[in-house]
């Protein structure tokens, strides 16, 4: 008599997954927990476990997920209100939004308690001076955020292939939550998309269990509500809400730039990596490999994301979040790899 074998279901579910832009290579190295095998899967109570998992970490519909003849969907419990290219359609960033508003979620149940006070752009600025620093720069303004109750995380790992976007804010679990995508080594161009995200949160543009989406931070949008949060990152981060750096004659190269940018910074209390991009706007894209050019002079040895993932590291109640979700949130968010301070 021949002897009976079961069948893996997960072939065919790498391949429902690869249909949304989520790989196979993907979901094992980022989702799955270190010890599953696909071969447990032929275990009906092992499949449903990894859907569970698929669901909990990628915030994916589960009914669509076990519909072994159903496209995955993602699920639509939060409100998204999305800022993009001009080019680009919500579906384009649908994935990298699902992937970070899903990790904003399990972090905040995670994170300490705390209530965040609405503060104008001023008051925030004022608070982070009179403590001693020279500026607000990014890591002043990632430990302002953790102090008042708002968790910021630094996401960057996405499906290939998927468009990218600059960052969210997002209330979920009944707190606020400011997820970082662009994958920048200098603290400059984070430091802007953080003020930036911080501004719908004190404005109270972001309801509980809604997510606005940043595809891309643009000072020149003109969106109602991204024209309020780039004037509140203005003016927390140089005390103006109008704030525009410029300067006549010719171009300058990096090393004046980023000479100047530092003497800028001390005498407005600026930070100088944003004196350099904001100049950088101002005299236009062709200009911008200048200023990354000055950015790396004034920061050689910058690890902006590095930063926040060892302050997620520190705050973040690990011991709240089952075991394979802990490892899920650590590697996507990269913690894992943080080193004390």
């Amino acid at each position: 008599m021949a002897k009976s074998t079961s069948v893996s279901p997960m072939p065919r579910l790498y391949r429902r997954l690869g249909g949304i832009g989520l790989t196979k290579k993907y979901v094992r190295e980022q989702v799955l927990p270190s010890w599953w095998d696909d071969a447990a899967a032929s275990n009906p109570a092992a499949y449903s476990e990894v859907l569970m998992l698929l669901s909990r970490h990628l915030g994916l519909d589960l009914a669509s997920l076990r519909d072994d003849s159903a496209d995955p969907k993602f699920a639509g419990d939060v409100r998204c209100k999305f800022m993009k290219r001009r080019d680009s359609s919500d579906d384009d960033v649908e994935v990298t939004r699902a992937i970070a508003t899903q990790v904003a979620t399990l972090a905040a149940v995670a994170a300490p308690a705390g209530e965040v006070p609405t503060q104008a752009a001023s008051q925030i600025r004022e608070q982070i001076l009179s403590s001693g620093a020279r500026w607000v720069d990014l890591e002043s303004l990632v430990d302002f955020a953790w102090w008042i109750g708002i968790p910021v995380l630094h996401v960057s790992a996405f499906p290939p292939r998927t468009r990218k976007m600059h960052g969210l804010a997002a209330r979920v679990q009944g707190r606020p939550t400011i997820v970082i995508c662009l994958d920048r080594a200098q603290s400059g161009w984070l430091l802007f998309i953080l003020a930036h995200e911080l501004g719908p949160i004190m404005l109270g543009h972001v309801q509980d269990s809604e997510i606005l989406v940043d595809e891309v931070v643009d000072p020149d949008s003109g969106e109602p509500d991204e024209i309020a949060a780039n004037a509140f990152a203005l003016e927390l981060l140089t005390g103006r809400a109008d704030a525009r750096v410029t300067a006549e004659g010719r171009w300058p190269n990096a090393t004046a730039l980023s000479a100047r940018a530092q003497e800028i910074g001390r005498a407005h209390h600026v930070d100088p990596g944003h004196v350099i991009l904001n100049y950088a706007h101002s005299m236009g894209r062709e200009f911008f490999p200048v200023a990354n050019a000055a950015l790396k002079l004034y920061e050689p040895d910058a690890d902006a994301p590095a930063m926040i993932r060892r302050k997620l590291n520190e705050r973040l109640d690990w011991s709240n979040l089952p075991g394979d979700t802990s490892e899920y949130v650590a590697r996507i968010t990269r913690a894992a790899d943080a080193t004390p301070s």
